[in-house]
């Protein structure tokens, strides 16, 4: 594994941070959760042995908790437990539920076409329930690397084997400043798996460990476990809209039972919760020139393509007809060769302003995130709890489900275009033509005129029927 890959595994970039707790409190057994772009515990790299002559890919490992002193800088929200869980629905004491505030959902991506996807530190879902150290403790330094073995290097990183005594998950949260006194109580991890497209998702067990249940003290007991994750419109009462809520299973568990790494549960396929309006109009806005300029490039592209197939066509055609016709085709390869030299010229302009444009680091559509973990003596009271929150939701989950019917096509092929999409596509084709072709009489000046204004007003229709602001 190159130090590249060793690194995108390690950078700890927590989005949350676990709830402040008084020194009167520090003694509590508490639940916290913590988001990140990969799992603390399944993804934990492993540090080269010293022997390595590779110095930058033996430090690798080791930036996470470099990294992880900045991660106050990224904290939106603050996590912990909520008193009850679902004692506040329904009178049920089996469910245990950490919630996170104030998580942007979306984040401004520009490496491209300029559009929103899904925020890249919600990847992963780790949750702690023991004795915690306050937030203001720091134990990074007391973590032990996951050393790998000499004699296992010429294997592939799979099959590694590290020589550190201390393999606890104790140990291992301790490099993303997770500090637990003595043994935690259980810990779950979650990883949220997008479709290629990015519009729909599941979420998969990284695995746990349960040293002992909160719903009982019996360490023979045995409980049916369930793992869900709502996501939940912020409102001033903590009771929003549930915009999606995926459910795992998994099975029967008591105090001891452990299953790290990951795991085959996994739920369904869901789709990604549609951006808010309010989100979508503010990204359109803060990314209005980036998306002049590359809607410019892509008409460009699509030219430049044309026209070089267009002119293939005409060489290979031009060799078996006769001279006369041969002498007129020449001219049209002419004007053909002059806008391809103009339209590659303009596109290497373009593509050098698009990347000189200022990075927009904006985050949009914060949410709540509300873990809960259900252990239940019973599976279908378990599921009738679920179901109660699902049915408090059925009108939105509905509307939902009824879109479900794309799912697979979105898993297995592309993505239709909207509307909105066909129409910006037509307005920069027609714009760029009025800037690179050289109309020969006034009627096609006026019919380019025409239908780039044509194109511009389809264009606006399609941005107000989306809530977007038209162009002007």
């Amino acid at each position: 594994m190159t130090p590249k890959y060793l690194l995108s595994y390690c950078i700890i970039a927590l989005i949350a941070s676990a709830t402040i707790l008084t020194d009167a409190q520090a003694a509590d057994v508490r639940s916290r959760a913590y988001t990140n772009s990969s799992c603390i515990i399944a993804d934990e790299p492993f540090l080269l042995p010293e022997t390595s002559d590779d110095t930058s890919a033996r430090m690798a490992p080791m930036i996470g908790m470099i990294a992880a002193k900045l991660a106050n800088a990224l904290i939106t929200g603050a996590i912990d437990r909520v008193s009850g869980g679902l004692n506040q629905r329904g009178g049920r004491k089996d469910t245990e539920y950490v919630t996170a505030n104030n998580v942007n959902l979306y984040v401004a991506d520009l490496s491209g076409e300029p559009q929103v996807r899904l925020n890249p530190e919600f990847r992963c879902a780790t949750i702690v329930t023991g004795e915690i150290q306050p937030s203001d403790y720091d134990c990074r330094s007391e973590y032990i690397p996951r050393e790998a073995a000499v004699e296992f290097l010429n294997l592939p990183p799979s099959e590694w084997v590290t020589t550190r005594e201390d393999n606890s998950v104790e140990n291992i949260l301790k490099r993303a400043n997770v500090c637990v006194v003595g043994e935690v109580a259980s810990v779950y991890e979650a990883r949220i798996i997008l479709s290629d497209d990015r519009t729909a998702y599941r979420v998969d067990s990284a695995g746990y460990k349960i040293n002992s249940l909160f719903s009982t003290k019996s360490k023979s007991a045995k409980r049916n476990l369930f793992y869900t994750m709502e996501v939940v419109e912020p409102t001033a009462d903590g009771d929003g809209r549930v915009l999606t809520m995926p459910l795992l299973d998994l099975g029967e568990v008591s105090a001891g039972t452990s299953s790290l790494g990951d795991t085959a549960v996994s739920s369904d396929w869901l789709l990604v919760p549609d951006i808010s309006p309010n989100a979508r109009r503010d990204f359109q806005s803060d990314t209005v020139v980036h998306q002049e300029v590359f809607g410019k490039i892509e008409a460009l592209e699509r030219v430049v393509t044309r026209d070089t197939r267009v002119l293939a066509g005409i060489e290979e055609r031009a060799k078996d007809v006769s001279s006369n016709i041969r002498d007129a085709l020449k001219d049209e390869m002419t004007d053909i060769e002059i806008r391809l030299i103009k339209s590659a010229s303009m596109l290497e302009a373009l593509r050098g302003e698009y990347a000189d444009l200022p990075v927009v680091a904006e985050q949009y559509m914060p949410v709540t995130i509300r873990f809960g973990i259900t252990e239940s003596r019973s599976e279908r009271k378990a599921l009738q709890a679920i179901g109660g929150i699902l049915e408090k939701n059925s009108e939105m989950l509905a509307s939902k489900a009824s879109k479900m019917i794309n799912v697979e096509r979105s898993l297995d092929g592309m993505p239709e275009q909207s509307e909105l999409d066909i129409a910006r596509a037509a307005y920069f084709d027609a714009k760029i033509a009025l800037e690179i072709e050289s109309p020969s009489a006034a009627a096609d000046a006026e019919r380019l005129q025409s239908d780039f204004e044509a194109a511009k007003q389809s264009l606006n229709a399609a941005l107000i029927a989306e809530g977007l602001a038209p162009i002007e």
